[in-house]
């Protein structure tokens, strides 16, 4: 039933093109003919190449995923490494470090541009001269 009904679909879409290319002229017709097949040209060129990219890129993957592999294993030891560092807040805690004093001079907070840079500016013409 359904390759009956695909085939009663293509000869209706013959029969219309073959009536419309009747009524256009031979230019155009065969203009509209090169052009439908530079379309499935192309298109077939681009499944092949898309066709030939994804077996490449299953053995890139792979690559991919052993160097990530690497570098997971890396990061493991590099993690190990700092885990096993033991810090002593003792100096912290000493009267010497608490006894230190900051001359450091506050940094006094100053309008840094418009609230709104985008607004119109308002220039006094009267001042500039």
């Amino acid at each position: 039933m359904y390759k009956c009904s695909l085939l009663l679909t293509r000869t209706k879409v013959i029969y219309q093109l073959t009536s419309y290319s009747f009524n256009m002229g031979k230019t155009a017709t065969n203009l509209s003919i090169v052009l439908g097949l530079i379309t499935v040209a192309f298109a077939g060129y681009y499944m092949y190449t898309q066709q030939a990219s994804t077996t490449l890129l299953v053995d890139d993957n792979q690559q991919t995923m052993q160097d990530m592999l690497k570098n997971t294993r890396v990061f493991i030891q590099h993690r190990q490494a700092l885990e096993s560092v033991e810090m002593d807040i003792s100096l912290f805690e000493d009267e010497r470090f608490r006894s230190l004093r900051s001359f450091s001079t506050p940094i006094l907070e100053r309008p840094v541009g418009r609230s709104d840079p985008f607004a119109d500016v308002n220039l006094d013409t009267s001042a500039v001269q």
